[in-house]
């Protein structure tokens, strides 16, 4: 398994900013995202959705580094579909995603 140049740093650090009025709420993400904890990234983001029926997430990756193998995993439209089965029925996922900047 090749390592990226950042894979010393596991762990990611996550914050989370939304409005008073909870119609936007920007998660902003340092580190590496691996095939490891890109399980956490759905789990924060699913729990942003679910703070108001109509929250605007944003997902900003620009400061974090991706391993190649997660690129494709990174797109709304994956986060989408993972986490269409865990969230109630009806419940549509308003998301943005800025890319890793590498």
């Amino acid at each position: 398994m090749d390592a990226h140049p950042s894979a010393g740093r596991q762990k990611l650090k996550v914050l989370v900013t939304a409005d008073p009025d909870l119609d936007a709420v920007r998660i902003i993400v340092h580190g590496c995202v691996s095939p490891v904890n890109i399980h956490g990234l759905d789990l924060v983001v699913r729990r942003a959705a679910s703070l108001a029926p109509r929250t605007d997430v944003t997902l900003d990756l620009g400061h974090a580094q991706a391993w190649d193998a997660v690129n494709g995993d990174l797109e709304a439209a994956s986060f989408t579909t993972r986490l269409a089965a865990a969230m109630p029925a009806g419940t549509g996922i308003r998301l943005h995603v800025i890319p890793p900047g590498d």
